[in-house]
């Protein structure tokens, strides 16, 4: 009888802390002032916590960024799962911090380094999708009165934006 209920209670936890969706959302934008790209990326802490265990990493590296090798290392995984490219010029982009929320989430705030923007931005966003095959990412794009939506999934990871009257 114990072990039925030893079985059954971690069937039970399994289920509560397992998630059957996997999504992360970007907010991009184009400053014409400062010529950079802002971005702010949500991953849910969950998922993060599990990759960071195996690659030997802690969410507490995230929350203390200076001379942190673990938050170089994160920093550039996270990068390579998010690049952007203007025309045919790769966008050199780097975290400028991040925040773990108790809802959950971690946010990692992305700042390129000057460039000018372009008619056609390529974004390639496969945060997550070579861990969780069913991971589906979201961006959405606000440049002077444009606002654009993108949909990044398992095979489609790669979106363009076309502007407007850039």
């Amino acid at each position: 009888m114990k072990n039925i209920l030893l079985i059954l209670f971690c069937g039970l936890q399994s289920l509560v802390f397992s998630h059957d969706f996997y999504f992360s959302f970007a907010e991009l934008e184009y400053n014409d002032i400062s010529q950079r790209f802002e971005s702010t990326v949500s991953v849910s802490s969950h998922d993060l916590e599990r990759i960071f265990y195996e690659k030997g990493w802690s969410i507490d590296d995230l929350e203390n960024e200076s001379n942190n090798a673990n938050f170089e290392a994160i920093s550039q995984w996270v990068l390579n799962q998010y690049t952007l490219t203007v025309g045919e010029q790769q966008v050199d982009l780097s975290i400028i911090g991040c925040e773990i929320e108790l809802t959950g989430l971690i946010y990692f705030y992305i700042e390129s380094k000057p460039i000018e923007i372009g008619d056609l931005i390529s974004v390639k966003f496969n945060l997550l999708m070579d861990e969780f095959p069913e991971q589906q990412n979201k961006l959405t794009f606000y440049y002077r009165d444009q606002t654009i939506t993108k949909s990044f999934l398992q095979n489609a990871f790669v979106q363009e934006i076309k502007l407007e009257n850039s």
